[in-house]
């Protein structure tokens, strides 16, 4: 980074720490939930108008007029925008806030920003998040989806798993996840294999796993990747994968490769038949996708009234759409999700639909 560049950003920074020395909610002002969202962004605003539905959604199917109302704010696409509409909400008597949406948002916040309720951001911690009492993460990530894999196998039994890393920032970061879950639930690293893109080195994958001693197989890899992949693999071994196995509804073709691999979806698709579903008087879309990411605008609804209620430790939401939920000490919201198996093409070739969602 050259100087210029580090001097631009530290004073933003500092610029930005001014703004939000004192955001304390005034108290003559009735409270309210604040939605920290950039509602007018064109490359945000299917995701966003999925999340602003979810949110007033679960307000009305789950409220009982004693929850303090939903009030929305334009964050912008700038972080230092994001900070200043949060400061506002804060200082005009939000109780808690839901959002930001983005990861470099919700850093800025933690760097800048004061918690005088809690926020629950819709993104994940990474390395350069600063911790802070008050904020939460909840999130659709790889790498929280691929960290609840690792602690299911663990309770499940595995001992010895081995990660398939394919190629490109994606997979690096889902299996980045499983490992780190994986290590801290058990006490010992997952074997780890990296692969390419070319069958031409995976002839001898089954015995180098074999020699491995593993018990289990995840795969880090994109749809073509693991379509590639799996004739080498054979079927000894239990396969698992995150939901970006299936990006949507695949065709026979693809389905006949990928049936029998297991992964964690939310219930929300899972069983979207479930009758306390029909309490939300809404169509639902053709894109699985945009589904995921309204379920998460109901819980973060769900989870913002039970943080006014207790303490972080004794959140629990057992019946959340997109998982059984808790709080882990560290302020991340874990998910309990059930196990999919990646179903066989039916006879009228039919596909699953079973999407993935990564908000970045």
């Amino acid at each position: 980074m050259g100087v210029a560049k580090a001097a631009e950003i530290a004073s933003a920074a500092s610029a930005a720490s001014s703004v939000a020395a004192e955001p304390e909610p005034e108290a003559s002002k009735p409270a309210f939930i604040a939605l920290l969202l950039p509602l007018n962004s064109k490359a945000f605003k299917p995701a966003v108008a999925q999340l602003k539905s979810g949110v007033q959604l679960a307000e009305k199917v789950y409220g009982d007029g004693k929850q303090p109302p939903v009030h929305a704010y334009d964050s912008g696409e700038k972080d230092e925008d994001v900070l200043a509409q949060y400061t506002k909400a804060i200082q005009d008597g939000a109780a808690a806030v839901i959002g930001p949406l983005t990861r470099t948002a919700l850093n800025y916040l933690a760097d800048n920003g004061k918690f005088p309720v809690p926020v629950i951001a819709l993104n994940n911690f990474d390395e350069q998040t600063l911790r802070r009492p008050n904020l939460y993460s909840f999130n659709l990530s790889v790498e929280e989806e691929a960290a609840a894999l690792a602690r299911q196998l663990a309770q499940d039994g595995v001992r010895q798993p081995v990660i398939l890393e394919g190629t490109g920032a994606l997979n690096r970061r889902t299996a980045q996840g499983f490992s780190a879950a994986w290590q801290t639930a058990t006490g010992t690293e997952a074997a780890h294999v990296q692969i390419g893109d070319s069958v031409k080195e995976y002839g001898a994958l089954k015995t180098h796993l074999a020699d491995l001693g593993i018990d289990a197989v995840f795969l880090a890899t994109t749809t073509k990747q693991t379509r590639k992949l799996r004739p080498y693999l054979g079927s000894e071994l239990p396969l698992y994968a995150s939901s970006q196995l299936n990006p949507g509804s695949l065709p026979s073709t693809t389905l006949i490769d990928l049936g029998g691999i297991r992964y964690l979806d939310i219930p929300w698709l899972v069983n979207p038949n479930e009758p306390t579903y029909a309490v939300f008087p809404r169509e639902r879309t053709k894109s699985s996708d945009l589904e995921r990411v309204f379920a998460l605008g109901v819980d973060a609804w769900r989870l913002a009234i039970a943080l006014l209620k207790a303490p972080d430790d004794g959140v629990k939401i057992d019946d959340g759409l997109t998982g059984k939920l808790s709080i882990s000490p560290a302020g991340v919201v874990r998910r309990e999700m059930p196990m999919q198996t990646l179903a066989w093409p039916k006879a009228n070739g039919a596909a699953p639909d079973s999407p993935a969602t990564d908000l970045e």
